[in-house]
C-alpha cells in the first residue's frame, strides 16, 4: 500500500462527503449557499453511496460509508477504513494491511470537518444552474481555504428537485481532473460500529506503524 494511494483515497473520501453535505443546499448565490450549509451542519449523521470514479484514464467502482470522523471506502481490491482514531489500509493484491494512527493533517483536512465546520475547509465561489439529461441541477463551485491542499477547485452538481448530489468534478494543483459520480445515495442510515473497523483476513500480512 503506497502513501500516494493513501493520500488519494483520503482525499476521495473527504470530497465525497463534501458532495453529500453540499448537496443539501439549494440556493442562488454563493452567500446563500454558505449560509444554508452552515445551518445544515448537524442535519446529516451518516451516509452511504455507491460511486464511479474516473481519473487518469482509469475507472473504479466502489462504495462509501461515512459517519462523522469514521469512514469506509471499498474499491474491491483496496479498502480504506478508519474509526476516527486508527486507519486501516488494505490491499487484496498485496495481501497486506497497513495499520496506523489516523492523522487528518497528513492530507490537509479531516473528513469530520465536513460535518462540523465545512466552511472552514472550503468557500463557495459560485452558484449556477445546469440541465443534465433533462434534469435541472444546482451547480456549486468550491475552492479550498488552505493554500496547502492538493485540490485547486471542485464543481458539485445536485438535483434541484430534491438536493441529491449526482456528480463532482475535481481539479488538482497538478492539472489533473477527477470525475466522481454518485449513485444510490442514502442519508442518515443506521451503520453498525463494525462498519468502521477492519478485521484482516487470515494469512494477511499486518504492518502496524502505530
Amino acid at each position: 500500500m503506497t502513501r500516494s494511494f493513501l493520500s488519494r483515497s483520503l482525499s476521495l473520501i473527504a470530497l465525497a462527503a463534501t458532495v453529500l453535505i453540499a448537496g443539501q443546499a439549494q440556493a442562488q448565490t454563493p452567500q446563500a449557499v454558505a449560509q444554508r450549509l452552515q445551518q445544515r451542519y448537524g442535519a446529516l449523521e451518516s451516509l452511504q453511496a455507491s460511486f464511479v470514479q474516473t481519473a487518469g484514464g482509469q475507472r473504479l467502482q466502489g462504495t462509501l460509508s461515512v459517519r462523522r470522523d469514521a469512514f469506509r471506502l471499498d474499491l474491491g481490491e483496496q479498502v480504506l477504513v478508519t474509526d476516527g482514531g486508527t486507519l486501516w489500509s488494505y490491499s487484496r493484491d498485496d495481501d497486506q494491511v497497513v495499520v496506523q494512527d489516523y492523522e487528518p493533517s497528513r492530507v490537509g483536512f479531516s473528513v469530520g470537518q465536513l460535518f462540523t465546520n465545512y466552511l472552514d475547509v472550503f468557500r463557495v465561489t459560485a452558484a449556477t444552474k445546469a440541465t443534465i439529461g433533462g434534469v435541472a441541477h444546482d451547480v456549486l463551485t468550491l475552492r479550498p481555504r488552505s493554500s496547502g491542499m492538493s485540490v485547486r477547485d471542485a464543481t458539485l452538481y445536485v438535483r434541484s428537485s430534491d438536493a441529491v448530489p449526482t456528480r463532482v468534478r475535481v481539479h488538482d494543483t497538478n492539472g489533473g481532473t477527477l470525475a466522481f459520480d454518485l449513485r444510490d445515495v442514502r442519508r442518515n442510515v443506521s451503520l453498525p460500529t463494525s462498519t468502521f473497523r477492519f478485521d484482516a483476513p487470515r494469512g494477511t500480512e499486518v504492518v502496524d506503524l502505530r
